[in-house]
């Protein structure tokens, strides 16, 4: 049965909330006046987060308690624990109520004001992207709050599915955190710390961005496709060549290793090279344009793309839900004119 969900809140709820539509719950949205700065632009995020969704423009806070009343989930995004607690969230009957903020609803951190850029840092993503030597970079995009929305959906459906009311506090923090596995395993089971090596992953070896012709690729070669890669590259002695017969030696000569692939690879061709790819079945991608991301026969033979129609009548495509129930393709989904009203 569909649930009423309340979204409050920028791009973390409204991630939660665009699952939630998709997935067929109604959904209402509760419009701030002076909406978040996006990377991308206002009409582009709006399309992608929000379509099918109800959109409230709501003035009076007194009236949120009786929407949060009418709804069995209630997601709210604030900047502090504070903030949260501003909207009466504590007092609200819905069954499941989730609050996603920076550093949690307790601890000493609660009240402290961050955007993603500052938690990327703490969390230590900052440290490992960008080139040895030079000033870090940081993570485009909002990876930070859709991860964190994300987490919400899947808390609140567990929640929802146990029949279990419950508030689920969600810290943009510790979701980061969460997310680095791969960091945190290297740390406790080979004392190493992660450092910056630009485009190449460093503990596999290779991986690395390298150029062709045409373009670029990225090739990711754990050990299981060291012998793929070497036909890959038509380079069969390459598997008895003694530098390279295992990941540590392959990463003790690494420069050599990667002359060796940037010198085969540079004069093929983007479609020579995914050919070669696809053949040798090995882990590497070519960098494509974004209007060849549009036209990707795999996405479309998939039906990755759902028609979403703005309120001015234009339709454009928009990445569905990255999982699917059934063979169905995607519905249309309309993006409605938000109401002014407070009834």
């Amino acid at each position: 049965m569909a649930d009423r969900v309340l979204e409050i809140g920028h791009f973390a709820a409204g991630f939660c909330g665009r699952l939630f539509a998709r997935t067929g719950h109604e959904v209402v949205r509760l419009e701030y006046e002076d909406p978040a700065p996006g990377w991308a632009s206002r009409t582009a995020g709006e399309l992608f987060l929000h379509a099918g969704k109800r959109r409230i423009a709501l003035r009076d806070r007194d009236l949120v308690g009786d929407l949060a009343a009418r709804a069995q989930v209630v997601i709210v995004e604030a900047s502090t624990a504070d903030a949260l607690a501003a909207w009466g969230f504590d007092d609200w009957p819905t069954p499941v109520k989730v609050a996603l903020t920076p550093f949690g609803r307790t601890g000493p951190r609660r009240n402290w004001q961050a955007t993603p850029h500052v938690i990327l840092a703490m969390g230590g993503y900052t440290q490992l992207i960008g080139d040895p030597g030079r000033a870090p970079l940081s993570l485009p995009g909002h990876y930070l709050e859709f991860q964190a929305g994300h987490y919400a959906f899947i808390a609140a459906s567990a929640a929802r599915l146990a029949e279990r009311p419950t508030a689920i506090d969600i810290g943009f923090y510790e979701t980061l955190m969460s997310l680095s596995q791969f960091t945190t395993v290297q740390w406790h089971c080979m004392g190493e710390i992660r450092t910056r090596h630009g485009n190449e992953f460093w503990s596999v070896c290779p991986t690395n961005l390298y150029r062709l012709a045409d373009g670029w690729v990225y090739v990711n070669v754990v050990p299981a496709f060291w012998d793929a890669l070497t036909l890959f590259l038509d380079r069969p002695e390459l598997t008895i060549d003694e530098r390279f017969l295992t990941n540590d030696l392959r990463m003790q000569h690494r420069t050599a290793l990667n002359e060796i692939v940037a010198g085969t690879l540079l004069p093929l061709t983007r479609s020579e090279v995914a050919a070669r790819a696809d053949a040798a079945r090995v882990p590497a991608g070519v960098v494509q344009t974004f209007a060849e991301v549009l036209d990707d026969p795999h996405l479309a033979d998939r039906d990755f793309w759902q028609h979403v129609c703005g309120p001015d009548g234009r339709v454009v495509r928009a990445p569905r839900l990255p999982w699917r129930i059934d063979h169905a393709p995607p519905e249309p989904v309309v993006l409605h004119p938000v109401e002014h009203t407070d009834d």
